[in-house]
């Protein structure tokens, strides 16, 4: 949530604590702001269980007297961390059900002292965080509880599914075992009964989803550590691999510093290079991962993964090569 939107509610239900009656054209004069979105504001405290009461009779604002939130300890380095998650890595493009949370975030910080608050929004003014780019969940707010229920409840489903890796839109019975975000996007995991194996579906592909398809009986055997394996990130190719790559020194730092794998050994040579090493399920995901750091990066082994960054370097140099010499089709 934007900080001068928190800081704008919050000082909204001060202001409202404090029993004084104000109209829409007061707070827009008092915060500077539209009255769309002070209306918003107000919407928003609705959400979090904090009630304004409009009065027709004089055109003003108040709270609900039966309005209680419960009281709240948190130490200094406790409500520091808590803004840091509600102010800062509260994300709307990972979380689908954004105003829900956002208008928790708001109840929360209603409880902490004043001082507690003031400081802590200081602190995080210097503070930013930045995802990577991730797809967009928002048309996913009926989707995602649909599945979390259907997952509790052990309720099949049926979808309608663009599959990247079919190459057409298909229909199939499913058993959701799991829900994940997983880097940029929601995925449900679980028994694809066409297929009769555990598959991966994004959220975003889903173009339609059917209830009413029955219980199952869920594998009490099944877990997401097991089924993504070793793979370097999510797709498993039915054999493993030792990979050992050269990362010269330029980039030898940058990627010691990161634990990229479950498996990654990492060893500095004399030259300063590193020898990056890690046991993966499949070398598709890795590969592109490896032609991310261009000429820095000399694969060791395998042989087969040699191939493939190889095959992919001399896919790209006939595309350059042909847009240069105006014979690109």
């Amino acid at each position: 949530m934007d900080v001068l939107r928190v800081r704008r509610i919050i000082k909204i239900m001060q202001l409202l604590q404090s029993g004084r009656e104000v109209d829409a054209d007061g707070l827009t004069q008092e915060f500077g702001v539209g009255r769309r979105t002070i209306f918003r504001d107000l919407n928003l405290l609705e959400l979090a269980g904090v009630p304004c009461r409009f009065s027709r009779k004089d055109g003003s604002y108040r709270l609900h007297h039966s309005i209680s939130l419960p009281p709240i300890v948190l130490s200094l380095e406790e409500a520091l961390a808590l803004m840091l998650l509600t102010r800062k890595v509260l994300n709307e493009q990972m979380l689908p059900d954004y105003e829900s949370a956002a208008a928790a975030a708001v109840k929360v910080e209603s409880c902490l002292p004043p001082a507690v608050r003031e400081y802590c929004g200081e602190v995080l003014n210097g503070v930013d965080i930045r995802w990577w780019p991730m797809s967009e969940t928002a048309h996913l707010r009926d989707l995602l509880p649909l599945l979390q229920r259907c997952c509790v409840e052990h309720q099949r489903v049926r979808i309608s599914y663009d599959s990247f890796y079919d190459g057409k839109n298909i229909e199939v019975t499913l058993r959701p075992y799991r829900l994940a975000f997983i880097r940029r996007g929601w995925y449900v995991i679980g028994q694809a009964e066409e297929f009769n194996e555990v598959r991966t579906f994004k959220l975003e592909r889903i173009s339609r989803i059917r209830e009413n398809y029955g219980e199952f009986n869920p594998d009490p055997n099944f877990s997401l550590k097991d089924y993504f394996g070793n793979a370097w990130q999510m797709i498993r190719e039915g054999r493993r691999y030792h990979v050992r790559i050269r990362f010269l020194p330029k980039v030898a730092g940058n990627v010691e510093e990161i634990v990229w794998h479950k498996t990654q050994m990492t060893e500095r040579l004399e030259d300063d290079s590193l020898l990056f090493q890690v046991d993966v399920d499949g070398i598709q995901e890795i590969s592109w991962w490896v032609l991310g750091y261009g000429d820095q990066a000399i694969v060791l082994d395998p042989p087969e993964l040699r191939e493939l960054v190889i095959a992919h370097a001399r896919g790209m140099l006939q595309h350059y090569t042909n847009h240069s010499t105006g014979n690109e089709e």
